[in-house]
């Protein structure tokens, strides 16, 4: 063993007198998230108790640090609550700290338990409730929620609930900015306070698709909405009406069956930036065509557009890729019934001309999932001219107003011959296309277009303040130090 080797095992250094406090109480508050979302490995009770088992001043760096205690994911129902005092301390230890809570209230709520937590909603920055009760309400105050950003209300699914109870938490929320609903109740509370909301995730059930519009209208200033219809609904046409304008609207995101078209008809964003649409089945599914060119026809800025299950024929595909110029993005999904609508007719249209001209000249990234009915030598073609390689120093390609394609999935079809793969390969060695799905599988392409020094700078960072890497370096460093 070499002598310098011998004192540090003899000697070892506690890494938290080296490195500066804030790095240390970042990489364990990430180390923290990791561990608890989006599925937690742990019961809340034993984080972040497991890293005070280390040491002793690991301990005392825990016990002292409020932020690593203001994640509580927790059930509040009756026998699920071990020690009443022990939630007591756990909030006292996060101090004056925003609080994050994860709460199950099942069908016999701890009253005693939600008196403690409610007692401190004014420091609650997110908040989700998983009720199956609300009986609760009935005699615990449920206000002052001044500080609450984020509210996820998740019901029992099976039977019509009355979340009415829940509206003095919607009242008291002035800063109220996201909320997700889960929930067979009507969600007209969101109404309350809907001229503050940014951020809207719907998952409907059996709910009249005149009143999810009436959400939406009460809400002008959304920036992203999530719209998920749950349950067989037949389409029901509703009466023409004004657009509902919602100006500053970015991303919008709908997944389900024939009421996709009543929103998409019914909306005017001006700023639209990011559409995706899920079409579960083909139930009046040329309503649903219809309303969403005359969405597109009053969004000028859409960047990125996916299409799952909602292009039937290559027409349809064409038109879309015709009408709609400034495409970053471009996803197409067929449905399982589908076998072939994608045909060279389309990779032509992608494909660069001489004269520079081609469709959607600043697409950036490009998929294409099942339907593929294209020769090799036709997707090769249509790849390698909209490709510019890394060493082509002196061209520009957004100069002249043409992007260079970055990625491009073609899954769900056969892959490519063998010379046909080669070829692909050499392509993305050469400009720094990421190319995967089936066409390329046997070789699953993917050479980033870095630099060796930027590649080596990125890799530093990224094992540095990666929270995993970091703890499990931390814990062999003590484990080596301490022989």
């Amino acid at each position: 063993m070499a002598v310098s080797e011998s004192m540090c095992l003899e000697n070892p250094t506690d890494l938290l007198n080296v490195l500066p406090p804030e790095l240390v109480a970042c990489i364990f508050n990430l180390w923290l998230l990791d561990s608890i979302y989006p599925n937690t490995k742990c019961t809340h009770s034993q984080l972040p108790v497991l890293l005070s088992l280390v040491s002793k001043s690991w301990r005392d760096f825990v016990y002292a640090s409020p932020l690593l205690w203001v994640h509580v994911i927790m059930e509040a129902s009756q026998g699920a609550v071990p020690r009443l005092h022990a939630l007591q301390k756990r909030l006292q230890r996060s101090q004056s700290a925003p609080l994050f809570l994860d709460i199950l209230i099942g069908e016999q709520a701890d009253r005693d338990a939600l008196r403690v937590l409610l007692a401190e909603s004014a420091r609650f920055h997110h908040l989700t409730l998983s009720v199956f009760d609300f009986s609760w309400c009935e005699d615990i105050p449920t206000q002052g929620f001044t500080q609450l950003n984020t509210f996820t209300v998740q019901t029992g699914f099976q039977i019509p609930t009355d979340a009415g109870a829940l509206s003095a938490v919607f009242s008291s929320a002035p800063r109220l900015r996201c909320v997700k609903w889960l929930s067979t109740g009507d969600p007209r509370l969101i109404g309350v306070n809907g001229h503050q909301l940014h951020f809207l995730d719907l998952t409907v059930f059996y709910l009249p698709v005149t009143r999810l519009l009436e959400v939406l209208e009460a809400c002008p200033n959304l920036r992203d909405v999530v719209v998920t219809f749950q349950g067989e609904q037949e389409y029901t046409s509703i009466a023409p009406r004004e657009r509902i304008l919602l100006p500053e609207l970015r991303s919008l995101v709908l997944d389900g069956t024939g009421h996709i078209a009543c929103i998409l008809r019914s909306i005017q964003a001006p700023l639209l930036s990011c559409l995706d649409i899920k079409w579960w089945h083909y139930n009046s599914r040329e309503y649903g065509l219809e309303a969403l060119h005359s969405l597109l026809a009053h969004s000028p800025h859409l960047k990125q557009i996916a299409l799952r299950r909602f292009v039937k024929t290559e027409d349809e595909l064409i038109r879309i890729i015709t009408n709609n110029k400034n495409l970053l993005r471009l996803t197409v999904a067929a449905g399982w019934w589908q076998t072939s609508f994608i045909t060279r007719r389309t990779f032509e249209l992608l494909t660069r001309q001489e004269h520079g001209k081609c469709a959607l000249p600043h697409l950036e990234k490009l998929e294409f999932l099942g339907a593929l009915n294209v020769p090799d030598e036709v997707v090769l073609r249509m790849i390698e001219s909209r490709v510019s390689p890394l060493d082509d120093v002196g061209h520009s390609p957004r100069s002249s107003g043409a992007w260079s394609l970055k990625s491009i999935c073609l899954d769900g079809c056969n892959p490519m011959a063998e010379e046909s793969l080669s070829k692909l390969k050499s392509i993305c060695q050469g400009s720094g296309l990421e190319a995967k799905g089936t066409f390329a599988r046997p070789i699953q392409i993917s050479i980033p277009a870095l630099t060796m020094a930027t590649q080596v700078r990125t890799s530093y960072f990224a094992y540095l303040f990666s929270s995993a890497t970091a703890i499990m370096w931390f814990f062999r460093m003590l484990l080596l130090g301490r022989g």
